[in-house]
This record gives C-alpha cells, sequence and structure tokens, in this order.
C-alpha cells in the first residue's frame, strides 16, 4: 500500500522537477511549523485535548502553510519559460490530487478524522512547499 502512495508522487517530482531529486536532505514538516502553531497546541482547549481546538491550531497553520506554498509556486512559475510553466501546473494538479485523496484514505467516521485529515493536509502542504522553495532557489 505504501509503495501504491509513493510510486505516482516519485514520477510525478521526477517528470516535473528533477532537480527536486538533486536535494537530498530529507524534509521534516514539523521543523518546518511556525511557532505559533506549537504555541496553539499547548494553550486553551487544545492542550486539553479538545478536538475542535486542536483542528483550530492546525487549520490556522495550514493557512500559513498553503501561502507559503502559493508563494513558492509563484516563485518557481516566474523562472520558467512557457512550457516549463505548463509542465510545472499540471503537476502542481496532479500533486493537490493525491494529497486530497492520500489524505482521505485512512479515515475512519470518527471526529478524529477532523485532526487526521488537517494534519496530513498540513504535513503534505508543507513538504511540497519547501520543495517548491528549493527549485525556486536552483534556478
Amino acid at each position: 500500500m505504501l509503495l501504491r502512495r509513493l510510486v505516482p508522487g516519485l514520477l510525478v517530482l521526477a517528470l516535473a522537477a528533477p532537480e527536486a531529486f538533486a536535494a537530498s536532505d530529507p524534509i521534516d514538516p514539523q521543523k518546518e511549523y511556525s511557532p505559533a502553531y506549537d504555541a496553539c497546541l499547548n494553550s486553551g482547549d487544545a492542550i486539553k485535548g479538545v478536538t475542535v481546538a486542536m483542528a483550530g491550531c492546525t487549520n490556522e497553520e495550514l493557512q500559513k502553510q498553503d501561502a507559503r506554498l502559493n508563494r513558492a509556486y509563484k516563485a518557481v512559475m516566474a523562472r520558467r519559460s512557457k512550457a516549463e510553466q505548463a509542465k510545472l501546473r499540471t503537476v502542481q494538479r496532479a500533486w493537490i490530487k493525491r494529497r486530497d485523496a492520500e489524505c482521505q484514505e485512512d479515515l475512519t467516521g470518527g471526529t478524529i478524522d477532523m485532526l487526521n485529515i488537517g494534519g496530513c493536509h498540513l504535513s503534505m502542504t508543507t513538504v511540497r512547499a519547501v520543495e517548491l522553495e528549493r527549485m525556486a532557489k536552483k534556478r
């Protein structure tokens, strides 16, 4: 199952950005989160384990990381030819579909899903933002 999940993503990266493979530093999304996220999770109802409060913290951080991803995407696009832009746009759209599908895979139907799907989106979005930032720096 893991291989089935990884292969499409690796193929997408190989087609769109071979330079992404040159960046051998693994990305730990948790090291990329803002200090505000940790502070949010360690305060108020979130520290008490209230699902809605914890999900609120995750959603706030997801908005920050999504904005980061969009800035990086624009930076990469600005440095590409029209053909490369079209290719990257296709890859990015495929990545969004893959992220959304992967984050739906292990849902249980319980309230924990609120945390699981948000955490999955946050993690994958953060990793992709860093990948795009690395791509932007290479050109």
